[in-house]
């Protein structure tokens, strides 16, 4: 079994900050070793990651997200442990607001962001839609 995290937090890092190339090559690395896989999605400032693995492994990098200085007002919007992977074979895929809107294509699928669990299910949806991947 696969457990999975979905969290959103405000950064100050933008796009071509050299601290988040570096934050995104020691994630990849890191998961890379430790069979986690996952989405990071940055715009105007805010995250929003999923990640997968094995539990334990997964604890662990939560942990380097909850430390993490690079970000704050951490939510986890969902956690849940599933038969499947969502991104398999991605240490770490990485969106960008300049390319695409999560906003607008939240906007766009009348989702709500109150409602946690259908904030969720919108930016996975998205996340695979700028990955050419399907929701598993």
């Amino acid at each position: 079994m696969i457990t999975n995290l979905l969290y959103r937090s405000e950064t100050t890092l933008q796009p071509k900050d050299p601290k988040l190339k570096a934050i995104l090559a020691q994630a990849r690395h890191r998961n890379g070793n430790m069979d986690i896989t996952g989405y990071l999605h940055w715009e105007d400032g805010i995250f929003h990651q999923w990640i997968e693995g094995p539990e334990a492994e997964l604890q662990v990098v939560e942990r380097y997200i909850y430390d993490s200085k690079s970000h704050h007002g951490l939510t986890v919007l969902g956690r849940n442990v599933v038969p499947t992977r969502q991104f398999p074979g991605w240490d770490m895929a990485l969106g960008l607001s300049e390319e695409n809107s999560l906003f607008n294509f939240i906007a766009s699928h009348e989702a709500g962001t109150a409602d946690h669990q259908e904030y969720a299910r919108a930016v996975l949806a998205f996340m695979h839609a700028q990955s050419g991947t399907q929701v598993r």
